[in-house]
């Protein structure tokens, strides 16, 4: 074992690492992928400027004294922000359609999967490039499971491993609160892990899992989402 590390002896490592394994050549990926992840990377800042404003003109209003001028100028900055970001995701839509048309049409057709959704997903996984299984799919989201123990003094509480898009995952739980009430299958599932006593927030990170699952289904087996497969099966 060699504790020292230079710029020469990781040079050397990552040689020996090729003519040993024999990896495959990168493919540098299509130029509307990055022109989309530079749109949806604006999207997600002007997102985040419009909270910012939305939420300093809600704590001067609760201010005993307040300046009028500076709450309408927040306002018109917040409206301004918000124009720019439809103007954006419209763009950004128009792109998606050219670079992956087909994805777009069958991940957008899972129920309670929205627009922000479908572009996250599409661009996060580059149109879901190496995706063989859903199991990789939701490790790439940091939705799987992650257990600590150690014989019988350690064992911590089971979460999620949280090692992937903060963004998709955030966006991804917003689309579970509409899942349990439009999405037959994940309405199912989030009812019967409620009815076995399991926390709600819990049951919504495994919903989370289900639009995965139904999204990895959609895109695998190169067809649009049915939301009543369970009721015609039975």
């Amino acid at each position: 074992m060699n504790a020292n590390k230079t710029d020469k002896k990781d040079a050397r490592r990552i040689c020996e690492y090729g003519i040993d394994r024999k990896p495959a050549a990168s493919q540098m990926p299509a130029p509307l992928y990055f022109e989309c992840k530079t749109l949806n990377n604006a999207i997600k800042k002007i997102t985040t400027e419009i909270t910012a404003f939305t939420n300093q003109v809600h704590s001067l209003e609760k201010l005993p004294v307040c300046n009028a001028s500076v709450i309408k100028s927040y306002n018109r900055i917040d409206k301004e922000l918000q124009h720019e970001q439809q103007l954006l995701e419209k763009e950004l839509h128009k792109k998606l359609m050219q670079w992956q048309p087909e994805l777009v049409k069958k991940v957008s057709s899972v129920m309670s999967i929205g627009k922000r959704a479908t572009a996250e997903l599409i661009i996060y996984t580059q149109g879901f490039k190496d995706m063989k299984t859903y199991r990789q799919l939701i490790s790439y989201a940091g939705l799987s499971p992650r257990e600590y123990s150690s014989g019988s003094s350690i064992k911590a509480k089971a979460r999620i491993c949280k090692q992937g898009g903060k963004t998709l995952r955030n966006i991804l739980y917003m689309c579970s609160l509409s899942a349990i009430r439009s999405n037959h299958a994940c309405k199912q599932l989030y009812e019967r892990l409620v009815a076995k006593g399991k926390n709600k927030k819990l049951a919504l990170i495994a919903v989370c899992n289900k639009l995965l699952k139904q999204v990895f289904a959609v895109v695998n087996n190169n067809t649009l989402f049915n939301n009543n497969y369970l009721k015609n099966s039975c």
